[in-house]
């Protein structure tokens, strides 16, 4: 099924997201989406731990090859994106495939900017 469907992180999960647990909360939410693709809203995400980041890095890539979904970032603050790409640098190039392609969204010009700005 070709669609999209988007999950508020800091609605399910909050502003701090400290915990392993919070990413396998997330997978098994979008495991029951019937949508091929998923976008994940980081909007009002203060905080995200280097454990939650690095489950989170490992399960979107478990997602992508076993359940043939796509993950899409979006609206993730700058401490968000440092983190996630801090991650992605330590991971085993041996694992890297296609699906291993971040994709990030932003809302508004303003996002996109700042992320811009901190590489």
């Amino acid at each position: 099924m070709n669609c999209t469907t988007t999950i508020s992180v800091s609605e399910l999960i909050g502003k701090m997201v400290h915990t392993r647990e919070s990413s396998a909360i997330l997978m098994q939410l979008i495991e029951k989406k019937f949508c091929d693709c998923v976008e994940l809203d980081f909007t009002n995400v203060e905080y995200i731990s280097r454990s939650f980041a690095d489950q989170f890095y490992y399960d979107k890539l478990n997602c992508a090859v076993e359940l043939k979904k796509n993950i899409i970032v979006s609206n993730a603050n700058e401490a968000v994106m440092q983190m996630l790409n801090a991650v992605a640098k330590t991971q085993h190039k041996k694992m890297s495939t296609f699906f291993n392609i971040p994709i990030y969204k932003y809302s508004s010009q303003s996002q996109l900017d700042n992320f811009l700005l901190s590489i």
